[in-house]
This record gives structure tokens, C-alpha cells and sequence, in this order.
């Protein structure tokens, strides 16, 4: 894989009903669902940023009735790029992390598992076969379509950190100050790419990953979510480096973010 270990590579919405989710993302962040037209992925879609046949920024599939009752739920997660997907998940365990998906392999795509931190927070981890670069997280107001933070709220920050620093060697040592009841909003880096932070969980906030996905305009955004029958609860507001954020809900109630350029 030509990505870093501990680089977002791969973000995956898990939906009951596709027929629901597709137009509000596409009304909302402007991705196209298609198709992946693979024999080992059945049901399985491609979400794109662009016209590209190499523009996709992550996947979307339905859970079954087998997956609802064992425990799954709609949600958003993100593969983390790993150098060896099997230390890396004894490590995850070792460390008081657990495995809800034993490692597999998927031809011609990878191997991967599904885990979740010491807290509970899943997400994935994940080893491509090909040396491409899979570019999903954008840095940038012209990255429209793709991540642009990853966001983590947790009861106990403090060992989350040293989880993550461990596992997947994040950089935890930039922090900004919220004050005395929020503690520091601690930025994650890996290599010189800062892809998001972690904070402490608060009352009307629900632990795990959160996701903020780039559109050009906050405003349009907002209206685009409740006019598709999405809800926004936080915001807009702004943040550091000129962006404007809203935190939303999907038509099945899944968590999401959007960030945009400031306007003049």
C-alpha cells in the first residue's frame, strides 16, 4: 500500500436503507453511487467525488437483518492504513482494544479488520495489495468531496491517546486549550498531515469517530441537509484556518460533519 501507516485511507457509511441514504449524500456533499461491480462485494457501492473511475473516496453497503441483530448499526467508519494488518490487530488486543471482525482478505483489494479501542470507538484497519496511494483525506477548501477531519470524542482521553500513539503512531503533542470542563482538544498527526483530533466526550455528544466531509458552501450545505430530510444539530460555526462547520444527522440518524471555506 503506497499510503503511511495511520493514514485514513477508506470511509465506509453502513445503512439500512441505500434507497434513502444515496440521494441525501448526493443532495448534500454532491458524491455519485455506483456500483462496484465486483463478484466478491455483492450489494456493495462506490461513493465519488468525481467522474474519475479513480475518484472514490470510500463505500456504502445495506446491513442485512443477520448483521442488525448481531449488533451492528448504521454508522460511518474509516480504514486506517497499517504495515501488517495481523500485528497490528494482536497489538489492538494487547493493548485492550477487541476485534469485531477477524481479519480477512478481500481479492484484489486487501486484507482488513474491524476493531475497536479500549473505549469502544471501532474502525477499521487495513493493508491494500496495490502500492497506489488511495487519497481520501483533503487538507484543503478545494478537496471538495473528500474528508477533511477526522474527529474522535471519548471519555478518557488521556489512554485513548496513548492507544492510538501506540497503535497507529499518531502525533499527539499540538493541543489547544477549551477550557477547564472540555480539557484540550488534542490534534492528531501523522508524518506532517494533521487529519483530525480527539476531545472529551460531553453529555449531547456521542463517543466514536466523527467525520467532517468538504463541501464549497456551509450555508448550502445546512439547507441541503434539511431539505433532504437530514438534521443539523451544532452549528454553523466557525473554526481555525477560515472553515465553517455543521454537525448532522443523516435521514437514519448517523452522525456526520461538513467544513467549507469561510466566505468573505
Amino acid at each position: 500500500m503506497g499510503n503511511r501507516h495511520g493514514e485514513p485511507v477508506w470511509y465506509e457509511l453502513m445503512c439500512r436503507d441505500l434507497s434513502v441514504t444515496e440521494p441525501f449524500y448526493a443532495a448534500v456533499v454532491g458524491w455519485n453511487f455506483v456500483d462496484t461491480g465486483m463478484d466478491n462485494a455483492p450489494g456493495y457501492r462506490f461513493i465519488r467525488h468525481g467522474a474519475g473511475d479513480y475518484d472514490a473516496m470510500g463505500g456504502a453497503l445495506a446491513l442485512t437483518d443477520e448483521m442488525l441483530a448481531g449488533g451492528a448499526r448504521p454508522m460511518w467508519a474509516v480504514y486506517f492504513a497499517v504495515e501488517d494488518v495481523d500485528a497490528t490487530v494482536a497489538a489492538i488486543t494487547a493493548r485492550g482494544g477487541s476485534v469485531l471482525m477477524p481479519a480477512f482478505d478481500l481479492e484484489h483489494v486487501g486484507r482488513m479488520a474491524f476493531v475497536a479501542d479500549p473505549q469502544g470507538n471501532p474502525f477499521y484497519v487495513m493493508r491494500g495489495f496495490s502500492d497506489m496511494e488511495s487519497r481520501v483525506f483533503g487538507e484543503t477548501g478545494e478537496d471538495t468531496g473528500l474528508c477533511g477531519w477526522n474527529e474522535l470524542i471519548t471519555p478518557d482521553v488521556e489512554p485513548t491517546l496513548g492507544f492510538y500513539r501506540d497503535i497507529l503512531r499518531f502525533d499527539t503533542e499540538e493541543r489547544m486549550p477549551m477550557g477547564p470542563e472540555l480539557g484540550d482538544y488534542v490534534f492528531l498527526k501523522t508524518g506532517e498531515s494533521m487529519i483530525g483530533a480527539a476531545m472529551m466526550k460531553t453529555p449531547d455528544s456521542p463517543a466514536g469517530w466523527r467525520f467532517y466531509f468538504r463541501i464549497a458552501d456551509i450555508e448550502a450545505g445546512k439547507a441541503a441537509v434539511e431539505a433532504n430530510g437530514g438534521t443539523v444539530v451544532f452549528g454553523p460555526m466557525e473554526v481555525p484556518g477560515d472553515e465553517m462547520i455543521i454537525i448532522a444527522l443523516d435521514p437514519e440518524g448517523t452522525i456526520f460533519g461538513l467544513v467549507a471555506p469561510k466566505k468573505d
